[in-house]
Order: C-alpha cells, then structure tokens, then sequence
C-alpha cells in the first residue's frame, strides 16, 4: 500500500481541499450554536423560575423553546437559501 501524494489519489490539488472546507465552513458551527440555543433558552428558564418562585414552568417551556429555536435555525441552515 502506497502513501497518498500531495494532490490525492484522483490528481485533485490543494485547492479541492480548499473548495471542501469553504463549502462545509457554515455547517461546522451548527452543534455548538444549537447547544448554545438550547442552553441559554433553560438558563433564562432556570433564571426566571428563580425570581418568580415557579419552579419549573418556565425552566420547561425555555426548554421547548430553545429545541424550537434550534431546530428552526437548524432546518434553515441545512435548507439555504433556494437557488
């Protein structure tokens, strides 16, 4: 088995690998903001239960709104624009 050269097995440069990264580059991020959506949505949640006193009403609806807010931002993400 020989080691791969430089330009890939089918001849393909540097600059393909370059074409890959800026086409997948908005959806490398996608996890992080998801999670950071969903967390800071029970955060807010957690807080407001806090100052209110009614645990754990709004700690449950920040949860389903931040799965709704990140499943939409994820739906339109992957979807783009239409072409």
């Amino acid at each position: 088995m020989q080691p791969l050269s430089p330009e890939g097995e089918k001849g393909e440069g540097p600059g393909d690998w370059r074409r890959v990264l800026r086409e997948a580059a908005p959806y490398l991020g996608i996890g992080t903001s998801l999670a950071f959506t969903v967390l800071l949505s029970l955060g807010a949640g957690y807080w407001i239960d806090g100052k209110l006193g009614t645990r754990p009403i709004f700690f449950l609806l920040g949860g389903a709104f931040g799965l709704f807010a990140a499943g939409y931002h994820f739906f339109k993400s992957v979807a783009g624009p239409k072409r």
